[in-house]
Order: C-alpha cells, then structure tokens, then sequence
C-alpha cells in the first residue's frame, strides 16, 4: 500500500511538471510592447502541441526536447484590455492585458529607494491611481548561471502598489503615462549597494580584456572566504555575548557585523544579470533606465575602468535582448559632500558621461539636485 501511495505521487508529479507553465511576467495585469513583435514562450512536456490566442490572433507551437516552446504575435498598437490563452493538456487565461510602452528600471538603491521615503511622500502615493500603469518589481536574487524566470507580479498602479516600488521608475511611468495617453508597464529590477560587474553577463566580462580586473578581483574574495568566514563567525560570537550583554543592561546593542562577501553574494560578476536580467530579455521593452554607479567609485582605478565597464552592460544588454540598440537612460551621480578630498566621483561622473559615446544613450545630469548631506537624494520627481 505505501508503495503504491508513493508510486501515485510520483506520477501526479510528472503530470503536474507537463502542464503548460508560464513565466511569472506573462500573467495578470501585463503590459506588452506596442509597435513589436509579442513573443508568448514557457514550457510543457516535450513534444507537446501549444495553442496560444491573444486578441482575434491564434498560434501555435510544439515543445522542443527540453519543453521549451514559444510563439510570435504580429506587433499591436496601443490599447486593451486583451485575454492570453495557452492550451495544451491544461489551460491558462491571462487576463487583463494592456498594450503600451514597457521600461526596465534597473541599478542599485537610488533605483531601489522606495516611493514611501521620497519628498511629499504621503501625497504622492495618495495620488498614485493609475490603473493603466503597470509596476512588475523583481525579487532579489543570485545565481552562478543564466535563470528563465524571476519571481515578481504585475500589480495596477495604486497607492498600495506604489507606496514600496521604486520612486524614478514610477514617476518615469507617470510621466510617460500623462504624455503619450497609452498604458506604460515598468520593471523594476534593482538592489541597493551593487556594482555594474554584478549586472554585466560572463561572457562579456570575458570578452573584455580590461574587465578581466573584476574576475581576478574575485576570485581572490573565493580564495579569501574561508578565513573571512571563520573570523566573521567569531565576531559574531562576540557581537551577540555583547549585544546580550546590552540588553540586559537596557542599552543600544552594537552593530551586527556584516558577513563576508563570497557565494552567492549579490556583488559576483554576472550575478545579479543572470538572476535578474536574463530573464527578462525574452520579453519585448521600450528600453532602459538606469541609475547606479556608488559602488563603482571606491578608487581612481575602479572609477575609471567604468567607462568600458558601463558601455560594455549596455551592449551587452542589446545584444541579449535582441531588438536593437533601444534607448539606454542613466543618471549621472548627484553632488555628494560626504566623500574624502580625493574621491573618486569625479571620475566615475566623466566614465558615465563617455557612455555617450554610444548612440540611443541619454544621461540625466543631476549635480544641482542632490543632497550633500545624504546619498540618497529624496527629491527623486526631478
């Protein structure tokens, strides 16, 4: 009998794994591209037949060897509410699908800080109801090789949403919104603290002589955490008798020690493209925008090296979409007064300005609207 028990699970198991599954960006409340080609792609069982319809289009397709299958929509124009369905030995509907302009709004914490923590904050998220704007925030995540989905959902656009999303990426929907009258889908993709490196795929790091750098820079982390590891466990041992201590004694605990960088840390090359990037490639976008660049400017070296660093991500980025040299929008970094007389800020400012260079690019100068006294600036409207 418990052979038997074991045995149904196994195959309801298998059976669960051959339905037709989707990637979490192709769900609810999407916003697809207008004026491109509409790729629908998931999985199912191998050699298994897919029928998809979008609107008065249907296609469909046969699941290769590993299951994968995708289809192609001819481009559309602005508008919505549509129904996705896929059919296979399951079915799923998609409901609620809008046509517009669809923007990736990655970097690091200026990208990431928060709606809630923005100048007037509490009126601009009572004001944040568009429910023709789309907010897709990706989980942060590693990985060591290329992923095929993120985890995430496409929320409307309201005061629930809003309040923890990102601020630049939903006052850019906003505005985008207002101006073009179509719905705007944006997907924020972003962790606080993390160098263009850890954004960048391995093959184009490789690829690049000059950013070998980073690569011999890390492999000397790996080299380095086992020792690093053993002396954070002791420091911690001895932060949590003082911390306990403290605590007794009703006072502030010290700072927790930070743990070492080494696996999985969100700083590896490549690490943060393959859990957080790659994904996303196979779905079509306007373009980009971007902000980060603090964690490239500890030193003159690693500040200058950005130039070829950030137009190296930015073809790289093409390349994996793609769809073309779409438009890539950064902000330059904002005037900071908290930084040594010979800081290099200065030269991680003129490296992004040398991105440039590449045509489709455009850089928000933003010098004379930051906060000298915080690095996270809060007037993040303008």
């Amino acid at each position: 009998m418990r052979f038997l028990t074991c045995l149904c699970a196994i195959v309801l198991s298998q059976l669960a794994l051959a339905e037709v599954r989707l990637p979490r960006l192709i769900s609810d409340h999407m916003v697809l591209q207008q004026g491109r080609p509409v790729r629908i792609w998931g999985h199912a069982n191998a050699g298994e037949q897919v029928r998809v319809s979008l609107g008065e289009h249907q296609r469909e397709a046969r699941a290769d060897a590993q299951g994968q299958w995708e289809v192609f929509f001819p481009p559309m124009v602005a508008g919505g509410p549509y129904v996705l369905r896929v059919s296979a030995s399951n079915r799923i509907e998609i409901q609620d699908v809008l046509v517009g302009e669809v923007w990736v709004a990655s970097g690091q914490s200026n990208m990431e800080w928060p709606l809630e923590r923005v100048n007037n904050a509490e009126q601009e998220i009572a004001q944040a109801n568009f429910e023709r704007v789309r907010l897709f925030k990706v989980v942060r995540k590693t990985s060591d090789v290329p992923l095929d989905d993120v985890e995430g959902t496409w929320q409307p656009c309201t005061p629930a949403s809003a309040r923890g999303f990102s601020a630049v990426a939903y006052f850019f929907a906003r505005h985008l919104h207002q101006r073009l009258g179509v719905p705007v889908g944006v997907i924020q993709s972003a962790w606080g603290g993390t160098p263009a490196q850890a954004w960048t795929s391995m093959n184009a790091l490789k690829h690049e002589p000059a950013l070998h750098y980073y690569l011999r820079l890390w492999d000397q982390v790996l080299d380095d955490y086992p020792a690093e590891q053993l002396r954070y466990d002791r420091r911690r041992q001895e932060w949590e008798r003082q911390a306990q201590l403290a605590r007794e004694q009703k006072q502030e605990p010290p700072p927790r020690p930070n743990p070492p960088r080494g696996p999985g840390h969100p700083h590896a090359p490549a690490s943060l493209f393959n859990a957080m990037i790659a994904p996303l490639t196979p779905y079509a976008i306007r373009g980009v925008i971007w902000y980060q660049g603090e964690s490239n400017a500890g030193n003159r070296e690693d500040a200058s090296l950005y130039a070829s660093l950030f137009q190296t991500m930015i073809r790289d980025w093409w390349e994996h979409w793609g769809q073309g040299p779409f438009p890539f929008l950064f902000v330059q970094l904002a005037n900071f007064a908290k930084v040594s007389a010979d800081s290099a800020w200065p030269e991680l400012r003129e490296s992004q300005t040398r991105a440039l260079e590449l045509r489709h690019t455009g850089m928000a100068v933003t010098i004379d609207i930051g906060d000298p006294d915080d690095i996270h600036p809060r007037n993040k409207q303008d």
